[in-house]
């Protein structure tokens, strides 16, 4: 009797379907790998990202991106650009602007290229700041205030405002600011900086002002009254040193005066007769006051 093979019958069909089926898989594999698209490189790009800080106190005081885009052939020639700073105060001198480079940018490739400014405060470039008082020159004066509204008696300690002059004021601004123009000697900073350095700082003595004080005034009650505020005043002539850019500047003949002691001193306007009443007394006690 012969044996039987062991691909004969059904065990050799199921070893010929694996073996295509296998082969069909591997085909398809095959196929894919051979077949992919070509892909397109996205266009080159850059970015320039400006940060300003305060030179002084390292404070951010902002950010400001600008794009660059590619040229027809999807990249960005090595090129220079300037950056003008994107912070601007009055409090601030204006920060020149940065010449940056931005390199060859190929297709596919994104690049960020930072910017750091630093802006100065006005205030902050004058150094060694000294004034020099001449005694001499010396003069006492006043200045009225304006008067309060009025107010009605309470017969008890009362709230009250007044308004009081605190300051000084720089007589002859407009003298000192033009001989200003003629006095810069700067070494690196420009002369227009240093001219708004030195004309801010005489303006920071010329800062007189208004201030609303609250006290407590006693007045007969149902009786109207003001305050009429008077400040003391003393004017003189200073001089003022300060160093800016690393060379030192003396502005004289700088007229100022300077508020002192404000006297705050209450104005009765009327009485009123009828609150006598709460003291036990009739209403004809006034009357007959007033009859005499």
């Amino acid at each position: 009797m012969k044996k039987k093979s062991f691909l004969s019958g059904i065990g050799a069909k199921l070893a010929l379907a694996a073996v295509a089926l296998t082969t069909m898989v591997f085909t398809s594999c095959e196929k894919e790998e051979f077949n992919v698209e070509p892909f397109e490189l996205s266009p080159a790009s850059a970015t320039i990202l400006a940060t300003v800080y305060d030179q002084t106190t390292g404070e951010n005081l902002g950010t400001q991106t600008t794009t660059i885009n590619a040229d027809e052939n999807g990249t960005i020639a090595k090129h220079k650009v300037t950056v003008n700073c994107p912070f601007s105060h009055a409090d601030y001198l204006p920060a020149a602007p940065i010449e940056v480079e931005v390199p060859s940018v190929a297709k596919g490739q994104t690049i960020l290229v930072p910017v750091i400014f630093y802006a100065q405060k006005i205030a902050a470039a004058a150094q060694n700041v000294t004034t020099s008082k001449d005694e001499t020159t010396i003069v006492p004066s006043t200045k009225p205030n304006k008067q309060s509204k009025e107010y009605v008696g309470t017969g008890m300690p009362q709230d009250v405002e007044y308004e009081a002059w605190v300051g000084t004021e720089v007589l002859n601004l407009e003298d000192i600011n033009a001989y200003i123009e003629t006095l810069v000697k700067s070494r690196a900073m420009s002369q227009d900086n240093v001219i708004i350095v030195l004309k801010a700082l005489v303006k920071t003595y010329d800062n007189m002002t208004t201030q609303t004080i609250q006290a407590k005034m006693s007045a007969p009650k149902g009786a109207t009254f003001v305050i009429n505020p008077v400040t003391a005043m003393t004017e003189y002539v200073m001089s003022i040193k300060a160093t800016v850019d690393g060379v030192e500047y003396i502005i004289p003949n700088v007229k100022i005066k300077e508020a002192g002691n404000t006297t705050a001193e209450q104005n009765i306007l009327s009485h009123n007769h009828g609150g006598h009443d709460n003291h036990g007394n009739s209403s004809n006690a006034g009357g007959g006051a007033a009859g005499r």
